[in-house]
C-alpha cells in the first residue's frame, strides 16, 4: 500500500525513469522548505523529506508499477 503523499506526488510526476522521480520528489520538497520561514517548520519538512526518500527508495519497484500504470491511462 502506497502512502497517500507518495501517490499524490505520482498523480503530479509527468514522465521518467526512477530517478527522474525521486529527484521530483527531492525538488518539490526542498522548494516548500525554501518558501517557508520558520526553523521550526523547514526542520518539519526536512524531517518529512527524508522519510519520504527512504520511503521511496525501499518500495521502489511498488512505486515505478503505479507510475507506468498512470502514464498508460
Amino acid at each position: 500500500m502506497i502512502n497517500p503523499y507518495i501517490k499524490s506526488l505520482i498523480q503530479n510526476f509527468k514522465k521518467g525513469d526512477f530517478k527522474d522521480f525521486v529527484s521530483y520528489v527531492y525538488f518539490t520538497i526542498d522548494n516548500k522548505i525554501n518558501s517557508t520561514k520558520k526553523e521550526s517548520i523547514k526542520n518539519k519538512y526536512i524531517k518529512i523529506r527524508h522519510s519520504v526518500l527512504q520511503y521511496i527508495i525501499a518500495n521502489e519497484k511498488s512505486i515505478m508499477l503505479s507510475i507506468r500504470n498512470k502514464n498508460k491511462k
